[in-house]
Formats: C-alpha cells, structure tokens, sequence
C-alpha cells in the first residue's frame, strides 16, 4: 500500500511538474531572428492602379500589369514584324503596341532592376551607331548586339481556381524563312537587361522588347541590334484574356550570393 501512494506522489510531481515546464517554455519571448532566418524585406512602388514589388532575396521585380489585344498591331492577332516592346509602361510613345501594360513609370521599374544586382554590360546610346550596328550582315561584330545580365521574364496570372506562371515567349510563335521558304518554330528569346531606353530618355515606354530594340530597357540579343527579320503572333488559346490583371515577373537569372559560413 506504501508502495502505491509513494509511486502515485511520484508520478502527481512529475505532472505538475511538465505542465510548469510547458507554461514556461510558451511563456518566454521569441529568439531574436539570425541571418540565417530573416524574412527579406520587400519594397512596394504604386502607380495609378498597379503595383511594384521588389524582392531583393529572390532578385526579381513583380509588376502588376493589364492584358490588352488590338489586333490592329503587328503580332498581336497575325503575323507581324516589330521591335516594339511585348510588355511596357502606360502612357509610352509605344503603348499601342504593347501586350501587357503596367501604370508603373519605367524609370521606376529601370531602378528597381538595378537595386536588385542585376547590370547593363553593352549599351547602344548614340543614333549615328544605332545606324551602323543594326541587323545581322557578314560584317556583324560583338558590340553590334545589346548585352547585360540574363533575365527571366514570366507571366503569372489566375486560371480557373489556379495561379499558373508562364514563360512570356511560351505565348508566342516565330516565323523565320528559310531558303524562301517559312519556317514556323518557337520563340527562343535571349532576353538581357541593357537599360538604353532610360539612359537616352527614350520616352517610348517599353519595358521587354524583341529584335535587340534598344528603345527599352529589356531586350533579346540573340540578334544583333534592331534585326526584324522574325515575324512573331501571339497565341491567344494559351493568353490570359483580354482585359485581365496579371503578374509579370523580371528576375535574374542568378541567385543571391551568398558568403560560405566558416
């Protein structure tokens, strides 16, 4: 009978005592973050309607952005040639021609990729070389193509009860010719950031460009500077509809240095 009561005092101490323990555990205050758990910070730019978000943990910038459709506009409905911009910003010289359309000024969206690390190596900023550098020709050099770091550019936007991200030149076809013939393959972008649009103040508005255009600030330079010889067109089974909100994502193609821990 000793043994009992003497087990059951034993057993009554350690209860009281794991529930004092469990109260003071959720009692005390949280650790101080380390830097191997902060949260990253972001900085959010508004415009009219739209939004920027800049995320200098993941190195890319997120912009709110309208889906617009004129079909009057080369690419947009029908094959077409251009160096207008697929995606840029409301109130451009160019603004007709754009795809997907932000409120957010470009020299805002051009400072924010710069805040992010990500920098401009060959830029185009004088007409009378505009002139001698453009298109591809047996004389073409290095500097006849815009360069800078690698980007990303994705769509992000809802469809049906899901939110889909999509390569921007997933929604477009090219079409090339070949010995005179036409020759319809997938878009094969080298989009790089080379930020000439802002250094010269070209008031055109455009943000993502095709045929190495150096009005923007974003182009692809797997062709020399200002080659049109592709014909793109939109694939509007596979766009987000017109008139819709959507999220174009510019990020770097590098990931955030980090220094190795001792």
């Amino acid at each position: 009978m000793k043994r009992i009561r003497i087990q059951n005092l034993w057993l009554n101490c350690f209860t009281v005592a794991a529930v004092i323990a469990a109260i003071f555990v959720i009692a005390m205050p949280a650790a101080p973050a380390t830097k191997g758990n902060t949260i990253s910070k972001l900085t959010v730019v508004r415009g009219e309607s739209d939004t920027m978000t800049i995320d200098n943990e993941t190195r890319e910038i997120r912009l709110t952005a309208t889906v617009m459709k004129d079909c009057s506009k080369p690419s947009v409905c029908n094959w077409g040639q251009r160096g207008q911009a697929f995606f840029g910003s409301k109130g451009g010289k160019a603004e007709p021609f754009f795809i997907f359309t932000t409120d957010v000024n470009r020299s805002e969206i051009d400072k924010a990729v710069k805040s992010v690390g990500i920098k401009a190596s060959r830029q185009l900023l004088n007409k009378s070389e505009v002139d001698q550098r453009t298109g591809l020709k047996p004389t073409t050099l290095k500097d006849d193509y815009l360069d800078g770091d690698p980007v990303m550019v994705v769509i992000r936007y809802s469809k049906g009860s899901d939110i889909v991200e999509t390569a921007i030149e997933e929604f477009i076809e090219e079409k090339i010719i070949v010995d005179g013939k036409e020759v319809i393959k997938p878009y094969t972008p080298h989009f790089v950031y080379h930020g000439s649009g802002e250094a010269i103040n070209y008031p055109s508005g455009c943000i993502v460009c095709p045929s190495g255009c150096y009005g923007g600030i974003i182009a692809d330079n797997s062709v020399p500077l200002l080659t049109t010889t592709s014909y793109f067109r939109f694939n509007w089974d596979k766009m987000p509809a017109p008139g819709s909100k959507v999220e174009v994502i510019l990020k770097s193609v590098y990931g955030k240095l980090k220094k190795k821990s001792k």
